[in-house]
């Protein structure tokens, strides 16, 4: 080899040819009729090195096209140390434009990992079947076309990167019923007998100790690295594990541009197969069984790790099924937050209604939620079910597994029939924490038993009623808002200023919207 056959005299004299060589720019044009002997030996090595089609490292440059073999990148001959620093500029080079691309992240990638279901593509094709009740945003078109041409100009930030991703992951793409018409729903319904499978189906997003498991990475990162901002503020409390989420006014930029009453009304996304299917069933067990199935079915899809802006005193929202239910949603109070819902079925069947009381609770790497609320069911004909809510239980909020768990016992209570219906969650031994048990009775005697899980089945008595890989939810859409209602959702001002992706003046509107809430709570209380 060249390092070994030249002289130290050779070597030391070639050490200032590399680094001169190095330090010339790169538009320097160098004489080659002054080129040194050692100059001229260095040319002939790098010629005799192997070519391309040769076994070893592949090095590209705008001056540079070789292979080294391995035996030569070891050596320290000027050729490899100049190779060496190539190698080293490239990979910086690289590790600046994978820094890059997470930035600005590619939102279709991701939209794929987030729900991984044969048919992704339904809610595309669903959301062409009523284009006119489909929530808009009352503005002024000629403005917002202004503030987006605008937006094209100018280079976006890493902070409005970030929360553009965010945006576009909370419009996930969940796989909807495609039979999303009157006339199809119906004929499920009057078509609904149990399922004849028996496989152990769980949802490709649960965990495998149990729980929703959130897959996407780059989502996980930006929650995280939110997550560390947001303990800068309140970091003593969080880790006394003694913080109340309801009290806290989180910074804008780690919420999306939902309002938290749009995930109410998902709550219902099984209620026009199950539910319309017990208006029809006579038997009150059966009936409780369709419950059941309508309550617990929903889990899997209707829990996100994406948090939704709180919604303000007196809000409202409202949606509805193509079968003909609507849905209605308002903030009736703020300090507790208290959400008030009520369902209505095709033709007043039947009449969902409740409210949510959410008490949430952070630990180091934990949030825990508990809801006081109620939720009331009421068929046509008189009969009343009455049942609560369970716990939820987010953990990973900076290492491990990122998963939210539904946990806690759910009770239907069936007063008319003295029918009583028990689900405990986390409660199959050597099963994932997502599998449940329970059990239906009548006047204190036991009818059958309960048994799956909320990531995939729920069975009555070895009888399967619902599956995840064969019934699909229905999508709740929201209806147009109406211009003389404003205190629909949708007319929030940082709500709409977050959906263009304009943070700082999203926060304004937030941070106004709180201390006008502020001050009307200070005038609500009697004076002493």
């Amino acid at each position: 080899m060249f390092c070994c056959s030249s002289s130290k005299k050779k070597d030391e004299n070639k050490k200032p040819v590399e680094i001169s060589e190095q330090l010339a720019p790169e538009n320097q044009q160098v004489d080659r009729s002054c080129r040194t002997n050692q100059q001229q030996e260095v040319e002939l090595e790098i010629e005799e090195r192997p070519k391309k089609n040769s076994v070893g490292y592949q090095v590209q440059d705008e001056n540079v096209s070789a292979s080294i073999c391995p035996s030569f990148v070891v050596g320290k001959t000027p050729f490899t140390l100049f190779v060496m620093s190539l190698l080293e500029k490239q990979q910086n080079m690289k590790k600046e434009s994978q820094q890059q691309e997470e930035i600005k992240i590619d939102f279709q990638e991701d939209l794929s990992v987030i729900v991984s279901y044969p048919q992704i593509q339904a809610e595309v094709k669903n959301n062409q079947n009523d284009k006119s009740q489909l929530e808009e945003i009352p503005d002024q078109p000629e403005v917002i076309q202004e503030e987006d041409e605008e937006d094209e100009e100018r280079e976006i930030s890493e902070e409005e990167a970030k929360n553009a991703a965010i945006y576009k992951w909370a419009r996930e793409i969940h796989d909807y019923n495609t039979d999303n018409t009157e006339e199809l729903i119906l004929k499920a319904v009057s078509n609904f007998k149990p399922l004849q499978s028996k496989e152990e189906s769980r949802s490709t997003l649960a965990h495998k100790d149990g729980g929703k498991v959130c897959k996407n990475k780059k989502l996980i990162r930006t929650l995280r690295a939110i997550g560390k901002e947001l303990i800068k503020q309140i970091g003593k409390q969080i880790l006394s594990g003694n913080l109340n989420l309801t009290t806290v006014s989180f910074p804008i930029k780690a919420m999306i541009p939902k309002s938290a009453l749009e995930k109410v009304l998902m709550s219902s996304c099984l209620f026009p197969l199950y539910i319309n299917r017990a208006v029809l069933e006579k038997d009150p067990i059966e009936r409780m069984k369709l419950i059941i199935c309508a309550t617990l079915g929903n889990f899997y899809l209707n829990c996100s790790f994406l948090k939704p802006l709180n919604p303000i005193l007196g809000e409202t929202i409202s949606g509805f099924y193509q079968d003909g239910t609507t849905a209605y949603v308002e903030q009736i109070s703020h300090h507790p937050p208290v959400s008030y819902f009520l369902t209505i079925g095709p033709k007043n069947s039947y009449k969902f209604y409740g409210y949510y009381n959410y008490e949430a609770k952070a630990g180091v790497n934990s949030l825990s939620l508990k809801n006081k609320g109620k939720r009331f069911l009421q068929f046509a004909d008189g009969e009343l079910i009455e049942y609560n809510f369970a716990g939820e239980e987010y953990s990973g909020s900076f290492w491990g597994p990122m998963k939210v768990e539904c946990k806690g016992k759910i009770t239907f209570l069936d007063k008319k029939n003295d029918i009583s219906a028990q689900v405990e969650l986390d409660s199959v031994r050597w099963k994932a924490s997502d599998y449940l048990s329970g059990e239906i009775k009548k006047r204190g005697k036991k009818v059958c038993k309960v048994y799956g899980t909320y990531m995939g089945y729920i069975e009555f008595g070895e009888v399967r009623y619902w599956d995840v890989n064969y019934i699909r939810p229905y999508e709740c859409k929201v209806f147009k808002p109406n211009p003389f209602l404003l205190s629909d959702a949708s007319f929030r001002p940082d709500l709409r200023q977050l959906k263009r992706n304009k943070v700082q003046e999203a926060q304004k509107e937030k941070d106004d919207l709180e201390m006008q809430q502020r001050q009307d709570a200070k005038l609500r209380k009697p004076k002493k």
